[in-house]
């Protein structure tokens, strides 16, 4: 039914699929630990790699579902940063690099962490709108609403740059968590390309 080459071609995408799904997994944990420290973005690269031979990037849909809404805007707003820093948008299997993000956020009582989950939200007096939050807790005068966001850029089924930040949310409507994540997204791909 299959030729020797296309069962080829399903087993490398599945193999992608599944260095994409362990990469994510990383990247959860290390931003659940760089939520708990400072607000500073963290940034990780890759030495060896020769980023002036990268032209070209693919973002993949996230693989743990989130708001569309949501991951329309962030996947545009990351594609136009790259593409001002000389990057031009490719196919998955053109592109040099897949970059992947991963929003995430948590509530601070008193600089204590009570809860941190995938997505991002927004709470009124209700309960208010939910975009993609595994959780949902009033929010009151002493509690904190983080949003955080990871990026993460792999080439060859290896991290090569994955940056990592927090900011505060002083507002919990949808166009200020928006703003927040473009705020974010300039810090993470600040250092991009590294400068040697």
């Amino acid at each position: 039914m299959f030729s020797d080459t296309s069962t080829g071609f399903m087993k490398e995408t599945a193999l992608s699929v599944n260095k994409i799904k362990a990469v994510l997994l990383v990247a959860i944990c290390v931003l659940a630990l760089s939520a708990c420290s400072s607000n500073k973005p963290q940034v990780s690269v890759d030495d060896t790699q020769n980023f002036a031979d990268i032209k070209t990037f693919h973002i993949p849909a996230p693989v743990k579902p989130i708001n569309a809404t949501l991951a329309s805007h962030l996947s545009s707003t990351i594609t136009q940063h790259l593409i001002a820093k000389g990057l031009t948008p490719a196919s998955e299997d053109n592109a040099d690099i897949a970059v992947v993000y991963l929003p995430s956020n948590s509530t601070k009582e008193d600089g204590t962490t009570l809860n941190l989950g995938l997505g991002t939200g927004s709470f009124g007096r209700s309960g208010g709108i939910s975009l993609g939050s595994i959780f949902s807790i009033p929010v009151g005068e002493q509690t904190t609403l983080q949003q955080g966001l990871q990026i993460d850029m792999v080439k060859d089924g290896k991290f090569i740059y994955s940056a990592s930040g927090v900011v505060e949310l002083e507002s919990k409507d949808s166009i200020s968590i928006q703003n927040k994540l473009d705020e974010l997204v300039i810090r993470l791909l600040e250092q991009y390309p590294p400068k040697k």
